[in-house]
């Protein structure tokens, strides 16, 4: 693999406040990131999910540092991407924070993949991963991996973009 390094990377870099306000006007797929931990399931909702190559299938997320699954993606180099369905801001809202950590997989429908990690039934989509590589960026996580497992519906994902729920129209 060859990477290419900048001799002379850029000097100035644009304000953290106006990247955010940027970022919230791209629309991207609302995810929950399981992960199946020694001592129970961690997840949260993440909108940080992207495909990098089709052959091998590989996926990269971001997790921020603070995150309760941080420690366990860094342990059991596993984790699963559970693309929400459109409406389902109920469950988002749940593994954002509105649910404590130990009560979040017990208000919905999971099965328990090969790897170990739970999966959404609900789920427009997933992806079951093993993570190939770490990097740690800033406040993040950043993990690349390959996908061991996927599975889609025919549902719609939801969306989230300049603070809001939404899907297609």
């Amino acid at each position: 693999m060859t990477v290419l390094v900048l001799e002379n990377p850029p000097v100035d870099v644009v304000d953290a406040n106006a990247f955010k306000l940027a970022m919230r006007n791209t629309a991207a797929s609302v995810n929950i990131i399981t992960c199946a931990g020694s001592d129970g399931d961690y997840g949260l909702t993440a909108t940080a999910f992207s495909s990098v190559t089709l052959d091998p299938p590989t996926v990269l997320v971001a997790v921020n540092a603070s995150a309760s699954i941080y420690p366990h993606l860094i342990q059991h180099k596993r984790f699963c991407v559970n693309v929400l369905k459109e409406n389902a801001e109920s469950v988002a809202g749940d593994f954002a924070g509105g649910l404590p950590a130990e009560q979040r997989f017990g208000r919905h429908a999971w099965r328990r993949l090969a790897s170990g990690n739970p999966a959404l039934l609900a789920s427009a989509a997933g992806f079951d991963c093993r993570i190939s590589e770490l990097h740690h960026i800033g406040t993040h996580l950043v993990a690349i991996a390959e996908v061991l497992e996927c599975w889609h519906s025919d549902e719609l994902p939801l969306l989230y973009a300049s603070g809001r729920y939404g899907g297609f129209s």
